[in-house]
């Protein structure tokens, strides 16, 4: 090779440059595919989250979850509260935490997924659609309580939980405490006995009772008015 077919240095840090941009954006890509698979219905980080309005959560407890790696031992997490008060913000707030770490997750509401297990149970394809669902690491099943379900529904509702226990780890929010769940599983003990147990022996949970965020910004109206 000549002399003068050879790279000047300002050549090679231009080229250095448009490779590392092009990994770069790569990794990043690659970062956000699973948040893109993931159905959120919205995005939230947990920096957006204001524990200081719902002091009933332990903030130092939340970030360890954040910062561990929870959904390689099959942990589950409960954030159970009325209706407003943040429980799914937290859920995607963590979830979106495992997803650009490259993990599967899913994000569906608790009446989708039992439509979804209720059809593929009546076309014959009951099994492989709960393999599917087996598959991703982290499931969020959001807003267990607004729609009651059969005792038939409730079962495959726990087939579900039962294969992916210990195994994978899983999301649910929910208004309804876990002692009144059975009026929402088709009245069944045995099977919300055992739907709980599931959900509940690796896990953490958040009982948040504090006030709805949604009703934040008319409380502090109010209060000025007040004043």
């Amino acid at each position: 090779m000549h002399i003068n077919d050879q790279i000047s240095l300002p050549e090679l840090k231009g080229l250095h440059k448009v490779l590392s941009k092009e990994v770069h954006t790569k990794e990043e890509n690659n970062r956000l595919y699973n948040v893109k698979v993931a159905a959120f219905p919205f995005l939230r980080k947990i920096e957006d989250y204001d524990f200081s309005f719902q002091p009933s959560i332990n903030k130092e407890k939340v970030l360890s979850i954040v910062e561990s790696n929870f959904y390689d031992e099959g942990v589950n997490i409960a954030f159970i509260g009325n209706p407003g008060t943040g429980k799914t913000h937290l859920a995607i707030a963590i979830a979106y935490t495992v997803a650009i770490r490259r993990n599967s997750v899913y994000f569906i509401k608790f009446n989708k997924l039992i439509n979804i297990l209720r059809n593929s149970y009546n076309e014959g394809t009951f099994e492989r659609k709960i393999r599917q669902f087996f598959k991703y690491k982290l499931i969020i099943i959001d807003e267990v309580g607004f729609n009651e379900i059969t005792p038939l529904e409730s079962k495959l509702f726990f087939q579900l939980v039962d294969l992916r226990y210990t195994k994978r780890s899983t999301i649910v929010t929910s208004n309804i405490t876990f002692d009144k769940w059975s009026t929402i599983l088709g009245n069944d003990e045995m099977i919300t006995k055992a739907v709980v147990d599931r959900l509940l022996h690796f896990s953490y949970l958040f009982n948040i009772t504090g006030p709805s965020y949604r009703l934040k910004d008319k409380l502090t109206m109010n209060e000025s008015e007040e004043n």
